[in-house]
């Protein structure tokens, strides 16, 4: 485990970085083949209304349970990141939840970043009691 401060919030922010990328990808590109192949069809607004209702509610589930499986997002896994309890236990799902419910909130959000980039615990982290730590 490393302790360098700066180096962690970089990485912290690759990850996040590769998570939304991924995540958008895999969601985002589906989506729009689909819509636009139901609007080449003739296909009614409102079912395509729905098919990006539905992406970005796949969007939101997804980052929000992103580090529960072993504690690692995908993000964190190719980064060397790893989500630990206080007692030094992966991060589960619920955990994940607590600790990433914030950044849906529109003010607490930025705040959210200004933790990270200042190399300090984002408040999600203290509502779930986690911390972010190198491999």
């Amino acid at each position: 485990m490393s302790t360098d401060g700066s180096q962690t919030t970089l990485l912290r922010i690759a990850a996040f970085l590769v998570d939304a990328l991924s995540i958008s990808l895999l969601l985002v590109l589906p989506a729009a083949l689909l819509s636009y192949t139901l609007a080449w069809i003739g296909g009614e607004i409102r079912v395509i209304q729905n098919v990006w209702y539905a992406a970005l509610g796949i969007v939101i589930v997804s980052m929000l349970f992103r580090d529960g499986w072993r504690g690692r997002s995908l993000g964190k896994q190719i980064l060397g990141l790893r989500v630990l309890t206080s007692n030094d236990k992966p991060c589960g799902y619920l955990r994940s939840f607590a600790r990433n419910v914030s950044l849906i909130v529109p003010a607490v959000n930025l705040a959210e970043v200004v933790f990270v980039v200042a190399g300090k615990s984002r408040i999600g982290d203290r509502i779930a009691k986690t911390n972010v730590t190198e491999e």
